[in-house]
């Protein structure tokens, strides 16, 4: 009569047990991301990022570009026969040239 009990005992401090190491090890590996990545300032939670690079910045301009050529003349490069996909890497090497 015992033994059924004892198991059963044993059976969840195991499961109590293993609930918590995973739960700290996430909340271990949680913190030490956020540290090497993100700085908090000040206590109010908000996340500070790495700048971006020169690269980086240029890239968004070209998207930004591109972009609003392709809104502007949609319509006719449609009825010629472009998509999207084949206009942005037209467009983009004359941005870069």
């Amino acid at each position: 009569m015992r033994l059924p009990v004892l198991a059963a005992l044993a059976a969840l401090v195991l499961t109590v047990d293993l609930a918590a190491a995973q739960e700290s090890r996430a909340s271990r590996s949680r913190a030490s991301s956020t540290e090497a990545t993100t700085t908090t300032s000040g206590g109010s939670g908000q996340t500070t990022r790495r700048p971006r690079s020169a690269a980086q910045l240029r890239n968004d301009q070209i998207m930004r570009t591109c972009g609003a050529e392709w809104r502007r003349d949609k319509a006719r490069l449609q009825a010629a026969g472009k998509t999207w996909r084949t206009f942005l890497p037209e467009c983009r090497g004359r941005q870069r040239g």
